[in-house]
């Protein structure tokens, strides 16, 4: 039985295919020649997408030949407004969407006014066309600790109105690294997320699921996260689950981005209905749908493999409104 799903709570603006779509344009609006491996591609999605095979290699460098188009604020609001509309057209009217300003600032713009562009705009939208966009100011996590506490002074300006969230490679970057920044936060009206739990150094492979888990705890009480994306190895701890369902931390899952990057070697791996079963709010999400598989493909490969129930069902799509961010 397939869910109906009427939002996503993990979906980075520069992964989302409202944004490939845009490129041409938004190069434009930068004032930046395109890319030549864009231009070629410019209609062809498919082959746009090659371009980010194996995703974990060189991660930053090939989000690049997005981000060097959203270097203004023109071309970060409209990249906001372009997204929020795909989004409402294809049934959503809640989306979080992610955006790391230390990314947009080549040209001069600093991380400041690249929040605030984005969060205005994401704010703004909510007024005319039925969906509801939640920012998360994102620190990416290669930057050293000062940017990053840096990143979360700009979320607290916006006093709960975006999220503060850690991203990008967390096998070279794991989340205690930018622990300092996430304490600046504590008490306030800011909710933290963090992406933990999805890939780490392959060796040794011997405590590779171990060490999985253990950035999946700093995350939950060091870091002090309302939410955790990815998650793979949650079902195997009962503790940890019973802790996050009494707590109402979610997890916004990827499971075909797990798949499709090899971080699992098949859905059944992430057992995601004993995860529902103990009430964790547990959400499927596309992760990068420029490149990876969307969520239509998302929800019809899921439910072949795990057969959601009507209460499974149920539970995920109200998940969606449970685990908001937005107040």
């Amino acid at each position: 039985m397939k869910p109906h799903l009427l939002g996503l709570h993990h979906d980075h603006l520069d992964g989302s295919m409202p944004i490939a779509r845009a490129l041409p344009e938004l190069y434009e609006l930068s004032g930046v020649p395109i890319p030549f491996e864009i231009a070629i591609n410019a209609d062809d999605q498919d082959e746009l997408a090659k371009l980010f095979r194996d995703v974990h290699v060189k991660l930053v460098q090939k989000f690049s030949l997005v981000t060097r188009a959203l270097q203004t604020e023109e071309s970060i609001r409209f990249a906001v407004r372009e997204y929020a509309r795909a989004r409402r057209k294809e049934g959503h009217t809640y989306v979080e969407t992610y955006l790391a300003p230390q990314y947009h600032t080549a040209r001069g713009l600093t991380m400041r006014e690249v929040a605030r562009a984005f969060v205005d705009e994401a704010q703004s939208v909510d007024l005319g066309i039925g969906i509801r966009v939640f920012p998360h100011i994102c620190i990416g996590r290669e930057a050293d600790v000062e940017t990053g506490m840096e990143i979360a002074r700009i979320a607290l300006e916006f006093d709960g109105e975006a999220a503060l969230n850690l991203v990008c490679d967390e096998a070279e970057h794991p989340p205690e690294k930018h622990l300092s920044a996430f304490r600046l936060t504590f008490g306030s009206k800011v909710k933290r997320d963090c992406h933990a739990g999805e890939w780490v150094a392959k060796e040794p492979a011997s405590t590779y699921a171990q060490r999985l888990m253990k950035n999946v705890r700093t995350a939950l009480f060091d870091l002090k996260c309302d939410g955790v994306g990815h998650a793979i190895p949650l079902a195997d701890h009962p503790d940890i689950m019973k802790y996050m369902a009494d707590h109402g931390i979610r997890v916004s899952g990827c499971p075909l981005s797990n798949l499709t990057c090899g971080a699992v070697k098949t859905l059944e791996e992430l057992r995601i209905p004993e995860i529902l079963h103990r009430n964790v709010r547990y959400t499927l999400n596309p992760d990068d749908d420029f490149f990876l598989p969307a969520m239509p493909e998302v929800i019809e490969r899921c439910d072949e493999v795990f057969h959601f129930t009507e209460t499974e069902v149920a539970q995920l799509e109200s998940n969606v409104f449970a685990g908001a961010f937005a107040r």
